[in-house]
Protein backbone atom coordinates (compact mmCIF):
# COMPACT_ATOMS: atom_id res chain seq x y z
CA UNK A 1 0.00 0.00 0.00
CA UNK A 2 1.55 3.29 -0.73
CA UNK A 3 0.55 6.38 0.02
CA UNK A 4 1.98 10.23 0.34
CA UNK A 5 -0.33 11.86 2.47
CA UNK A 6 -2.72 10.87 5.32
CA UNK A 7 -6.84 11.16 5.08
CA UNK A 8 -6.80 13.81 8.06
CA UNK A 9 -4.01 16.29 8.95
CA UNK A 10 -1.36 15.06 11.51
CA UNK A 11 -1.80 17.84 14.09
CA UNK A 12 -5.70 16.73 14.54
CA UNK A 13 -6.84 16.16 18.12
CA UNK A 14 -7.43 12.67 19.03
CA UNK A 15 -10.97 13.38 19.41
CA UNK A 16 -11.85 15.39 16.74
CA UNK A 17 -10.33 11.77 14.59
CA UNK A 18 -12.68 10.21 16.46
CA UNK A 19 -15.97 12.23 15.15
CA UNK A 20 -14.72 12.01 11.69
CA UNK A 21 -13.66 8.64 11.56
CA UNK A 22 -17.40 8.17 13.28
CA UNK A 23 -18.78 10.50 10.37
CA UNK A 24 -16.84 9.46 7.23
CA UNK A 25 -16.70 5.59 7.55
CA UNK A 26 -19.83 4.44 10.06
CA UNK A 27 -22.44 6.51 8.88
CA UNK A 28 -24.55 6.64 5.60
CA UNK A 29 -23.29 10.23 5.60
CA UNK A 30 -19.49 11.10 5.12
CA UNK A 31 -18.51 14.53 5.13
CA UNK A 32 -15.21 14.22 3.64
CA UNK A 33 -14.72 15.36 0.34
CA UNK A 34 -12.58 12.60 -1.20
CA UNK A 35 -15.08 10.23 0.45
CA UNK A 36 -18.32 11.89 -0.74
CA UNK A 37 -18.43 10.59 -4.65
CA UNK A 38 -17.02 6.85 -3.77
CA UNK A 39 -20.05 6.11 -1.16
CA UNK A 40 -22.43 7.71 -2.61
CA UNK A 41 -22.13 5.59 -5.35
CA UNK A 42 -21.76 2.75 -3.83
CA UNK A 43 -24.45 3.39 -0.95
CA UNK A 44 -27.02 4.17 -3.49
CA UNK A 45 -26.91 0.05 -4.15
CA UNK A 46 -27.22 -0.97 -0.66
CA UNK A 47 -30.73 -2.60 0.49
CA UNK A 48 -33.18 -1.28 2.49
CA UNK A 49 -31.84 -3.09 6.10
CA UNK A 50 -28.00 -2.48 5.44
CA UNK A 51 -28.78 1.52 5.20
CA UNK A 52 -31.36 1.14 8.35
CA UNK A 53 -27.96 -0.77 10.43
CA UNK A 54 -25.59 1.66 8.88
CA UNK A 55 -27.53 4.62 9.71
CA UNK A 56 -28.58 3.51 13.12
CA UNK A 57 -24.81 2.38 14.06
CA UNK A 58 -23.75 4.02 17.31
CA UNK A 59 -20.24 5.27 17.99
CA UNK A 60 -21.14 7.76 21.07
CA UNK A 61 -21.62 5.16 23.69
CA UNK A 62 -17.88 4.95 25.60
CA UNK A 63 -17.95 1.95 27.42
CA UNK A 64 -15.50 2.62 30.45
CA UNK A 65 -12.07 3.43 29.38
CA UNK A 66 -12.18 2.26 25.67
CA UNK A 67 -11.69 4.92 23.29
CA UNK A 68 -14.14 4.49 20.38
CA UNK A 69 -17.03 2.02 20.49
CA UNK A 70 -19.32 1.30 17.47
CA UNK A 71 -22.63 -1.01 18.32
CA UNK A 72 -26.24 -1.40 17.26
CA UNK A 73 -29.14 -1.47 19.21
CA UNK A 74 -33.43 -1.73 18.68
CA UNK A 75 -36.39 -1.93 21.18
CA UNK A 76 -35.78 -5.38 20.24
CA UNK A 77 -32.29 -6.07 21.62
CA UNK A 78 -32.02 -7.10 25.25
CA UNK A 79 -28.52 -5.42 25.14
CA UNK A 80 -26.79 -3.22 22.00
CA UNK A 81 -24.57 -5.26 19.41
CA UNK A 82 -20.99 -4.60 19.82
CA UNK A 83 -19.26 -4.41 16.66
CA UNK A 84 -15.85 -2.62 17.76
CA UNK A 85 -14.04 -1.63 20.81
CA UNK A 86 -11.07 0.55 19.32
CA UNK A 87 -7.88 2.48 20.51
CA UNK A 88 -7.61 5.71 18.88
CA UNK A 89 -4.43 7.98 18.36
CA UNK A 90 -3.60 11.03 17.77
CA UNK A 91 -0.87 11.68 14.45
CA UNK A 92 0.27 8.60 12.06
CA UNK A 93 3.24 7.36 14.35
CA UNK A 94 1.29 4.90 16.51
CA UNK A 95 2.70 1.42 16.31
CA UNK A 96 -1.35 -0.52 15.75
CA UNK A 97 0.05 -3.78 17.28
CA UNK A 98 1.08 -1.57 20.67
CA UNK A 99 -2.13 -0.20 20.18
CA UNK A 100 -3.97 -3.36 20.34
CA UNK A 101 -2.23 -4.30 23.48
CA UNK A 102 -3.03 -1.20 24.87
CA UNK A 103 -6.39 -1.74 24.44
CA UNK A 104 -6.68 -5.47 25.44
CA UNK A 105 -4.80 -4.17 28.77
CA UNK A 106 -7.89 -1.65 28.84
CA UNK A 107 -10.36 -4.22 28.51
CA UNK A 108 -8.70 -6.47 30.88
CA UNK A 109 -8.56 -4.29 33.71
CA UNK A 110 -11.64 -3.12 33.46
CA UNK A 111 -13.23 -6.65 33.06
CA UNK A 112 -15.62 -4.73 30.23
CA UNK A 113 -15.61 -8.51 28.13
CA UNK A 114 -18.00 -9.32 30.81
CA UNK A 115 -20.20 -6.23 31.21
CA UNK A 116 -20.90 -6.19 28.51
CA UNK A 117 -21.67 -8.29 24.73
CA UNK A 118 -18.05 -8.96 23.03
CA UNK A 119 -17.60 -7.27 19.92
CA UNK A 120 -16.98 -8.64 16.76
CA UNK A 121 -13.54 -6.96 15.95
CA UNK A 122 -11.15 -5.27 18.17
CA UNK A 123 -9.14 -2.67 16.41
CA UNK A 124 -6.95 0.50 16.67
CA UNK A 125 -6.54 3.59 14.65
CA UNK A 126 -4.88 7.83 14.02
CA UNK A 127 -5.39 9.92 11.29
CA UNK A 128 -3.77 7.44 8.41
CA UNK A 129 -4.28 3.88 9.51
CA UNK A 130 -7.02 1.59 10.74
CA UNK A 131 -6.83 -2.06 11.81
CA UNK A 132 -9.05 -4.44 12.96
CA UNK A 133 -8.09 -8.12 14.96
CA UNK A 134 -11.32 -10.78 14.87
CA UNK A 135 -11.98 -10.63 18.94
CA UNK A 136 -12.07 -14.29 19.19
CA UNK A 137 -8.34 -14.61 18.10
CA UNK A 138 -7.26 -12.95 21.45
CA UNK A 139 -10.23 -13.69 23.49
CA UNK A 140 -8.42 -16.57 25.82
CA UNK A 141 -5.96 -14.03 27.02
CA UNK A 142 -8.43 -12.71 29.32
CA UNK A 143 -8.73 -15.70 31.12
CA UNK A 144 -5.66 -15.88 32.07
CA UNK A 145 -5.56 -16.36 36.14
CA UNK A 146 -1.76 -15.45 37.04
CA UNK A 147 -1.97 -12.31 34.59
CA UNK A 148 -1.64 -8.87 37.10
CA UNK A 149 -4.33 -6.73 34.85
CA UNK A 150 -4.41 -3.90 37.33
CA UNK A 151 -1.49 -1.95 35.90
CA UNK A 152 -2.11 1.42 33.53
CA UNK A 153 -2.66 0.44 29.81
CA UNK A 154 -0.85 2.98 28.25
CA UNK A 155 2.25 2.92 30.09
CA UNK A 156 4.20 0.69 27.37
CA UNK A 157 7.67 0.14 29.37
CA UNK A 158 5.11 -2.25 32.59
CA UNK A 159 6.71 -5.66 32.70
CA UNK A 160 2.88 -6.30 31.36
CA UNK A 161 2.74 -5.01 28.61
CA UNK A 162 6.01 -6.30 27.60
CA UNK A 163 4.77 -9.82 28.87
CA UNK A 164 1.68 -9.27 26.14
CA UNK A 165 3.53 -7.78 23.50
CA UNK A 166 5.74 -10.96 23.81
CA UNK A 167 3.00 -13.26 23.63
CA UNK A 168 0.58 -11.33 21.62
CA UNK A 169 2.52 -9.62 18.82
CA UNK A 170 3.24 -12.44 16.38
CA UNK A 171 -0.53 -13.36 16.13
CA UNK A 172 -1.68 -9.45 15.91
CA UNK A 173 0.81 -9.32 12.99
CA UNK A 174 -0.55 -12.07 11.72
CA UNK A 175 -4.40 -12.38 12.00
CA UNK A 176 -4.74 -8.31 11.51
CA UNK A 177 -7.02 -6.33 8.68
CA UNK A 178 -5.49 -2.98 8.25
CA UNK A 179 -5.81 -0.43 5.78
CA UNK A 180 -4.79 2.94 5.14
CA UNK A 181 -7.77 5.71 5.30
CA UNK A 182 -6.74 7.86 2.14
CA UNK A 183 -5.78 4.13 -0.40
CA UNK A 184 -8.01 1.56 0.85
CA UNK A 185 -10.86 3.78 1.63
CA UNK A 186 -12.99 2.11 -0.58
CA UNK A 187 -11.92 -1.62 0.74
CA UNK A 188 -12.28 0.04 4.23
CA UNK A 189 -15.88 0.93 3.41
CA UNK A 190 -16.87 -2.66 1.78
CA UNK A 191 -15.24 -4.44 4.81
CA UNK A 192 -17.65 -2.53 7.36
CA UNK A 193 -20.88 -2.83 4.74
CA UNK A 194 -19.95 -6.92 5.11
CA UNK A 195 -19.09 -7.17 8.62
CA UNK A 196 -20.94 -4.98 10.73
CA UNK A 197 -24.35 -6.62 10.06
CA UNK A 198 -26.73 -8.36 12.28
CA UNK A 199 -26.66 -11.43 9.84
CA UNK A 200 -22.69 -12.20 11.26
CA UNK A 201 -22.64 -15.43 13.06
CA UNK A 202 -19.13 -14.44 14.21
CA UNK A 203 -20.75 -12.20 16.77
CA UNK A 204 -19.73 -12.83 20.37
CA UNK A 205 -21.58 -13.50 23.68
CA UNK A 206 -21.29 -12.39 27.17
CA UNK A 207 -19.20 -14.92 29.25
CA UNK A 208 -21.02 -15.95 32.81
CA UNK A 209 -18.33 -16.45 35.55
CA UNK A 210 -19.23 -16.22 38.81
CA UNK A 211 -18.80 -12.74 39.40
CA UNK A 212 -21.70 -11.65 37.26
CA UNK A 213 -24.43 -14.13 37.02
CA UNK A 214 -26.36 -12.68 39.84
CA UNK A 215 -26.38 -9.69 37.75
CA UNK A 216 -27.59 -12.44 34.77
CA UNK A 217 -29.60 -13.47 36.71
CA UNK A 218 -31.32 -10.75 37.76
CA UNK A 219 -31.72 -9.45 33.94
CA UNK A 220 -33.09 -13.25 33.17
CA UNK A 221 -35.96 -13.33 35.69
CA UNK A 222 -36.72 -9.45 33.85
CA UNK A 223 -36.69 -10.90 30.45
CA UNK A 224 -37.55 -14.80 30.59
CA UNK A 225 -39.41 -15.52 33.79
CA UNK A 226 -42.85 -14.67 32.85
CA UNK A 227 -42.30 -16.48 29.44
CA UNK A 228 -42.74 -19.65 31.74
CA UNK A 229 -45.69 -21.38 31.81
CA UNK A 230 -46.01 -22.10 35.40
CA UNK A 231 -48.12 -20.85 38.50
CA UNK A 232 -45.17 -19.82 40.35
CA UNK A 233 -46.50 -19.61 44.13
CA UNK A 234 -47.92 -23.16 43.81
CA UNK A 235 -44.11 -24.36 42.58
CA UNK A 236 -42.57 -22.62 45.49
CA UNK A 237 -44.59 -24.69 47.91
CA UNK A 238 -42.96 -27.45 46.12
CA UNK A 239 -39.34 -26.00 46.98
CA UNK A 240 -39.27 -24.93 43.29
CA UNK A 241 -38.38 -21.26 43.07
CA UNK A 242 -37.06 -19.18 39.70
CA UNK A 243 -33.90 -19.76 40.10
CA UNK A 244 -33.87 -23.26 39.37
CA UNK A 245 -35.10 -23.03 35.97
CA UNK A 246 -32.07 -20.40 35.25
CA UNK A 247 -30.11 -23.10 36.52
CA UNK A 248 -31.89 -25.16 34.21
CA UNK A 249 -31.27 -22.55 31.05
CA UNK A 250 -27.26 -22.19 32.38
CA UNK A 251 -26.16 -25.55 33.09
CA UNK A 252 -28.42 -28.47 31.50
CA UNK A 253 -28.46 -28.57 28.24
CA UNK A 254 -26.52 -31.11 26.38
CA UNK A 255 -25.17 -31.74 29.71
CA UNK A 256 -25.71 -34.89 31.13
CA UNK A 257 -23.05 -35.05 33.67
CA UNK A 258 -24.55 -32.20 35.80
CA UNK A 259 -28.89 -33.00 35.56
CA UNK A 260 -28.89 -34.72 38.11
CA UNK A 261 -27.68 -32.34 40.75
CA UNK A 262 -31.08 -29.76 39.33
CA UNK A 263 -34.37 -29.67 39.84
CA UNK A 264 -35.35 -28.62 36.78
CA UNK A 265 -33.49 -29.30 33.58
CA UNK A 266 -34.13 -27.85 30.03
CA UNK A 267 -35.05 -30.36 27.11
CA UNK A 268 -34.49 -27.94 23.74
CA UNK A 269 -37.95 -26.30 24.01
CA UNK A 270 -39.38 -27.07 27.27
CA UNK A 271 -38.49 -27.82 31.17
CA UNK A 272 -38.70 -30.82 32.88
CA UNK A 273 -39.17 -30.85 36.92
CA UNK A 274 -39.77 -32.80 39.91
CA UNK A 275 -37.90 -35.34 38.46
CA UNK A 276 -37.75 -38.65 39.92
CA UNK A 277 -36.79 -42.22 39.22
CA UNK A 278 -39.55 -44.67 38.55
CA UNK A 279 -39.35 -49.44 39.37
CA UNK A 280 -38.28 -49.00 36.05
CA UNK A 281 -34.88 -46.85 36.56
CA UNK A 282 -36.10 -44.15 34.30
CA UNK A 283 -36.78 -40.44 35.10
CA UNK A 284 -40.18 -39.41 35.28
CA UNK A 285 -41.50 -35.58 35.95
CA UNK A 286 -43.84 -32.78 35.22
CA UNK A 287 -43.37 -30.46 32.16
CA UNK A 288 -43.28 -26.53 32.20
CA UNK A 289 -44.13 -25.30 28.52
CA UNK A 290 -43.20 -21.68 27.28
CA UNK A 291 -46.28 -19.31 26.18
CA UNK A 292 -44.43 -17.54 23.77
CA UNK A 293 -43.13 -19.84 21.48
CA UNK A 294 -40.15 -19.64 23.42
CA UNK A 295 -38.80 -15.97 22.12
CA UNK A 296 -37.93 -14.53 25.21
CA UNK A 297 -36.05 -17.37 26.36
CA UNK A 298 -33.84 -17.53 22.45
CA UNK A 299 -33.59 -13.76 22.53
CA UNK A 300 -32.28 -13.59 25.79
CA UNK A 301 -29.83 -16.79 25.22
CA UNK A 302 -28.45 -15.31 21.88
CA UNK A 303 -26.98 -12.62 24.35
CA UNK A 304 -24.63 -14.90 27.02
CA UNK A 305 -22.29 -17.55 26.69
CA UNK A 306 -23.39 -21.38 28.33
CA UNK A 307 -22.98 -23.10 29.75
CA UNK A 308 -20.23 -20.77 31.82
CA UNK A 309 -16.83 -22.75 32.55
CA UNK A 310 -16.56 -26.19 34.10
CA UNK A 311 -14.59 -24.77 36.76
CA UNK A 312 -17.50 -22.41 37.60
CA UNK A 313 -20.29 -25.26 37.89
CA UNK A 314 -20.45 -26.19 41.42
CA UNK A 315 -20.11 -22.88 42.77
CA UNK A 316 -23.15 -21.64 41.08
CA UNK A 317 -24.89 -24.57 42.39
CA UNK A 318 -24.02 -24.05 45.59
CA UNK A 319 -25.56 -20.28 45.52
CA UNK A 320 -29.00 -21.62 44.37
CA UNK A 321 -30.38 -20.68 47.99
CA UNK A 322 -29.52 -17.11 47.29
CA UNK A 323 -31.45 -16.90 43.87
CA UNK A 324 -34.87 -15.70 45.36
CA UNK A 325 -36.98 -13.71 43.23
CA UNK A 326 -36.55 -10.08 43.21
CA UNK A 327 -40.55 -9.68 43.63
CA UNK A 328 -39.82 -11.21 47.17
CA UNK A 329 -37.46 -8.53 47.67
CA UNK A 330 -39.19 -5.79 46.72
CA UNK A 331 -42.71 -7.26 49.25
CA UNK A 332 -40.10 -7.00 52.38
CA UNK A 333 -37.90 -3.66 51.47
CA UNK A 334 -37.03 -1.30 48.76
CA UNK A 335 -34.42 -0.77 46.85
CA UNK A 336 -32.78 1.99 47.49
CA UNK A 337 -29.52 2.30 45.40
CA UNK A 338 -30.42 1.98 41.97
CA UNK A 339 -29.73 -1.52 41.34
CA UNK A 340 -26.86 -0.64 38.38
CA UNK A 341 -24.69 1.17 41.17
CA UNK A 342 -24.37 -1.15 43.10
CA UNK A 343 -23.36 -3.94 40.45
CA UNK A 344 -20.90 -1.41 39.31
CA UNK A 345 -19.89 -1.22 42.90
CA UNK A 346 -18.95 -4.37 43.39
CA UNK A 347 -17.45 -4.75 39.78
CA UNK A 348 -14.86 -2.10 41.11
CA UNK A 349 -14.29 -3.44 44.74
CA UNK A 350 -13.29 -6.48 41.86
CA UNK A 351 -10.94 -4.42 39.95
CA UNK A 352 -9.48 -2.81 43.12
CA UNK A 353 -9.59 -6.05 45.41
CA UNK A 354 -8.75 -8.90 42.37
CA UNK A 355 -11.32 -11.50 41.57
CA UNK A 356 -11.29 -13.57 44.97
CA UNK A 357 -12.19 -10.41 46.35
CA UNK A 358 -15.40 -12.06 47.96
CA UNK A 359 -13.05 -14.77 49.30
CA UNK A 360 -10.53 -13.23 50.70
CA UNK A 361 -11.83 -10.03 52.39
CA UNK A 362 -14.98 -9.60 55.04
CA UNK A 363 -17.41 -6.86 54.09
CA UNK A 364 -19.58 -4.42 57.12
CA UNK A 365 -22.17 -2.44 55.83
CA UNK A 366 -22.77 -0.38 59.19
CA UNK A 367 -25.70 1.41 57.83
CA UNK A 368 -27.48 -1.31 55.88
CA UNK A 369 -31.13 -0.20 55.81
CA UNK A 370 -32.79 -3.50 54.14
CA UNK A 371 -29.34 -4.49 52.94
CA UNK A 372 -29.74 -3.38 49.15
CA UNK A 373 -25.71 -3.00 48.77
CA UNK A 374 -25.09 -6.81 49.83
CA UNK A 375 -27.46 -8.38 47.23
CA UNK A 376 -25.63 -10.24 45.17
CA UNK A 377 -22.69 -11.14 46.83
CA UNK A 378 -21.95 -14.72 47.76
CA UNK A 379 -20.12 -15.26 50.65
CA UNK A 380 -22.84 -15.29 53.35
CA UNK A 381 -20.11 -16.37 56.00
CA UNK A 382 -17.80 -13.05 55.26
CA UNK A 383 -20.64 -10.66 55.50
CA UNK A 384 -22.30 -8.32 58.30
CA UNK A 385 -25.05 -6.02 58.48
CA UNK A 386 -26.19 -3.35 61.01
CA UNK A 387 -28.62 -0.71 61.03
CA UNK A 388 -30.07 1.79 63.44
CA UNK A 389 -33.87 0.88 62.97
CA UNK A 390 -34.92 -2.45 64.67
CA UNK A 391 -37.61 -2.78 61.51
CA UNK A 392 -34.73 -2.76 58.98
CA UNK A 393 -33.05 -5.76 61.31
CA UNK A 394 -36.10 -7.89 60.89
CA UNK A 395 -36.80 -7.17 57.07
CA UNK A 396 -33.21 -8.07 56.60
CA UNK A 397 -33.56 -11.15 58.69
CA UNK A 398 -36.69 -12.33 56.95
CA UNK A 399 -34.69 -12.18 53.50
CA UNK A 400 -31.88 -14.00 54.92
CA UNK A 401 -34.62 -16.50 56.12
CA UNK A 402 -36.00 -16.88 52.30
CA UNK A 403 -32.44 -16.61 51.18
CA UNK A 404 -32.94 -12.79 49.61
CA UNK A 405 -29.37 -11.83 50.99
CA UNK A 406 -26.75 -13.40 51.17
CA UNK A 407 -26.04 -13.16 55.32
CA UNK A 408 -26.18 -15.17 58.32
CA UNK A 409 -29.24 -14.38 60.69
CA UNK A 410 -26.24 -14.29 63.27
CA UNK A 411 -24.27 -12.03 60.89
CA UNK A 412 -27.50 -8.84 60.72
CA UNK A 413 -27.60 -6.78 64.36
CA UNK A 414 -28.88 -3.14 65.42
CA UNK A 415 -26.19 -0.95 65.76
CA UNK A 416 -26.28 2.84 66.45
CA UNK A 417 -22.87 3.39 64.45
CA UNK A 418 -22.60 6.98 65.45
CA UNK A 419 -23.20 6.30 69.16
CA UNK A 420 -22.67 2.77 70.14
CA UNK A 421 -19.48 1.09 71.28
CA UNK A 422 -16.69 -0.38 68.96
CA UNK A 423 -14.65 -2.09 71.60
CA UNK A 424 -14.75 -5.71 70.62
CA UNK A 425 -13.92 -6.06 74.64
CA UNK A 426 -16.70 -4.28 75.93
CA UNK A 427 -19.31 -6.91 77.64
CA UNK A 428 -22.22 -5.17 76.74
CA UNK A 429 -21.08 -5.14 72.28
CA UNK A 430 -24.02 -5.28 70.20
CA UNK A 431 -21.41 -6.80 67.46
CA UNK A 432 -21.41 -10.28 66.65
CA UNK A 433 -18.18 -12.35 67.58
CA UNK A 434 -16.62 -12.83 64.88
CA UNK A 435 -16.99 -9.27 63.70
CA UNK A 436 -15.25 -8.84 67.19
CA UNK A 437 -12.27 -10.47 66.33
CA UNK A 438 -11.53 -8.93 62.94
CA UNK A 439 -11.99 -5.48 64.85
CA UNK A 440 -9.50 -6.59 67.46
CA UNK A 441 -7.10 -8.28 64.70
CA UNK A 442 -4.90 -5.25 62.84
CA UNK A 443 -4.05 -8.03 59.92
CA UNK A 444 -7.98 -9.22 60.17
CA UNK A 445 -8.48 -5.71 60.26
CA UNK A 446 -6.45 -4.83 56.50
CA UNK A 447 -9.01 -7.75 55.36
CA UNK A 448 -12.46 -5.60 56.29
CA UNK A 449 -14.10 -3.82 53.80
CA UNK A 450 -16.47 -1.04 55.27
CA UNK A 451 -19.37 -0.79 52.23
CA UNK A 452 -21.72 1.37 53.32
CA UNK A 453 -24.05 4.20 51.41
CA UNK A 454 -24.33 6.34 54.45
CA UNK A 455 -26.61 9.33 55.20
CA UNK A 456 -25.67 12.24 53.14
CA UNK A 457 -27.85 15.15 54.89
CA UNK A 458 -26.25 17.48 57.09
CA UNK A 459 -26.66 16.75 60.38
CA UNK A 460 -29.47 18.86 62.89
CA UNK A 461 -32.78 18.27 60.96
CA UNK A 462 -35.70 16.43 62.41
CA UNK A 463 -35.69 13.62 60.15
CA UNK A 464 -32.60 12.86 58.51
CA UNK A 465 -32.92 11.73 54.78
CA UNK A 466 -30.43 9.73 53.78
CA UNK A 467 -29.06 9.80 50.23
CA UNK A 468 -31.15 6.76 49.79
CA UNK A 469 -34.40 8.07 50.53
CA UNK A 470 -34.29 6.40 53.65
CA UNK A 471 -35.53 8.53 56.64
CA UNK A 472 -33.08 7.94 59.89
CA UNK A 473 -34.59 9.88 62.76
CA UNK A 474 -32.63 10.59 65.73
CA UNK A 475 -29.70 11.15 63.90
CA UNK A 476 -28.77 14.42 65.34
CA UNK A 477 -25.89 16.67 65.90
CA UNK A 478 -26.22 15.25 69.51
CA UNK A 479 -24.71 11.87 68.63
CA UNK A 480 -21.13 10.69 70.17
CA UNK A 481 -19.20 10.77 67.18
CA UNK A 482 -19.68 14.29 66.49
CA UNK A 483 -19.20 15.49 70.45
CA UNK A 484 -16.12 13.41 70.13
CA UNK A 485 -14.46 14.70 66.82
CA UNK A 486 -16.07 18.28 66.20
CA UNK A 487 -13.25 19.41 67.07
CA UNK A 488 -11.15 17.73 64.92
CA UNK A 489 -13.73 17.62 61.82
CA UNK A 490 -14.33 21.41 62.21
CA UNK A 491 -17.29 22.26 59.47
CA UNK A 492 -17.25 18.86 57.95
CA UNK A 493 -18.95 17.53 61.19
CA UNK A 494 -22.20 18.77 60.27
CA UNK A 495 -22.01 16.13 57.37
CA UNK A 496 -23.72 12.90 58.31
CA UNK A 497 -21.45 10.71 56.19
CA UNK A 498 -18.65 12.59 56.96
CA UNK A 499 -18.99 11.30 61.08
CA UNK A 500 -19.29 8.08 59.20
CA UNK A 501 -16.22 8.29 57.27
CA UNK A 502 -14.19 10.05 60.50
CA UNK A 503 -15.19 7.36 63.33
CA UNK A 504 -13.92 4.75 60.61
CA UNK A 505 -10.68 6.34 59.97
CA UNK A 506 -10.07 6.28 63.89
CA UNK A 507 -11.83 3.68 65.07
CA UNK A 508 -11.44 0.96 62.46
CA UNK A 509 -7.89 1.91 61.16
CA UNK A 510 -6.09 -0.15 58.50
CA UNK A 511 -9.50 -1.51 56.92
CA UNK A 512 -11.00 -0.58 53.29
CA UNK A 513 -13.75 2.33 53.18
CA UNK A 514 -15.87 1.81 50.11
CA UNK A 515 -18.46 4.63 50.42
CA UNK A 516 -21.35 6.44 47.76
CA UNK A 517 -21.07 10.18 49.38
CA UNK A 518 -21.25 13.35 48.50
CA UNK A 519 -17.72 14.22 46.99
CA UNK A 520 -17.23 17.78 49.68
CA UNK A 521 -14.37 15.20 51.59
CA UNK A 522 -12.36 15.76 48.26
CA UNK A 523 -13.22 19.09 47.39
CA UNK A 524 -14.64 21.27 50.19
CA UNK A 525 -12.96 24.18 51.87
CA UNK A 526 -15.09 23.07 54.43
CA UNK A 527 -13.23 19.80 54.61
CA UNK A 528 -9.91 21.14 55.08
CA UNK A 529 -9.81 19.76 58.91
CA UNK A 530 -11.46 16.39 58.16
CA UNK A 531 -8.84 15.84 55.09
CA UNK A 532 -5.41 16.78 57.66
CA UNK A 533 -6.65 13.43 59.47
CA UNK A 534 -8.20 11.68 56.41
CA UNK A 535 -5.75 10.86 54.56
CA UNK A 536 -6.03 7.64 52.73
CA UNK A 537 -4.83 5.86 49.38
CA UNK A 538 -7.42 5.92 47.05
CA UNK A 539 -7.66 2.81 44.71
CA UNK A 540 -11.01 3.03 42.12
CA UNK A 541 -14.26 4.96 41.88
CA UNK A 542 -16.89 5.93 39.90
CA UNK A 543 -19.31 9.16 39.97
CA UNK A 544 -23.33 9.30 39.31
CA UNK A 545 -25.99 11.81 39.03
CA UNK A 546 -27.95 12.27 42.31
CA UNK A 547 -30.91 12.55 40.69
CA UNK A 548 -30.73 8.43 39.80
CA UNK A 549 -31.20 7.36 43.51
CA UNK A 550 -34.39 7.52 44.77
CA UNK A 551 -35.69 10.36 46.56
CA UNK A 552 -32.42 12.58 46.21
CA UNK A 553 -33.09 15.94 44.94
CA UNK A 554 -30.17 18.45 43.39
CA UNK A 555 -28.03 18.40 40.55
CA UNK A 556 -24.88 17.12 41.97
CA UNK A 557 -22.99 14.40 41.82
CA UNK A 558 -22.45 11.51 43.91
CA UNK A 559 -19.43 9.25 44.25
CA UNK A 560 -18.87 5.74 45.02
CA UNK A 561 -15.10 5.98 46.08
CA UNK A 562 -12.86 2.65 47.44
CA UNK A 563 -10.00 3.63 49.77
CA UNK A 564 -7.26 1.86 51.48
CA UNK A 565 -6.58 3.01 54.96
CA UNK A 566 -3.89 1.40 56.01
CA UNK A 567 -1.70 3.48 53.72
CA UNK A 568 -1.54 7.56 53.87
CA UNK A 569 -1.73 9.56 50.70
Amino acid sequence: MSQTTTLYPTNLAEEEIKARIKQDFFSLNPTHPELLEVFSMKDSKLDKDTKAILGALDCSAILGRIDFCVSFTSKTLFEPINFLWAEAKKGNKADIIESLIQLILTIGKERTQESYLPPLFLGAFDCEKIAFIPYHEVMSVFSQNDFNWNVTPSNHDSKEFKQLQGTLSALLDSKKLQFDLKNDAKELRAFILANFTLSNDQIHKIPISKNNFMSVYQKWLASVKDSIWIDWEAARKSNIIEADFFLADLLSIDNQSIKEKLFVVLEHNHYELMREKNSLGLFSGQRAEFRDEQKAHIAFWNLYERPPKEEYWEFIISRRDMLVPSDIRERKGSFFTPQIWVEKAQSYLEKALGEEWQEEYYIWDCAAGTGNLLANLNNPARIFASTLDVPDVDVMKELSRNASLPLLENHIFQFDFLNDSLDSHAPESKLPKKLRQILADENERKKLIIFINPPYAEAGTTAQTTGTGKNKDGVSLGNATYERYKDSMGKASNELFAQFFFRIYNEIPHCHLAAFSKLKYINSSNFVKFRETFQAKFLKGFIAPAYTFDNVKGNFPIGFLIWDLSQKE
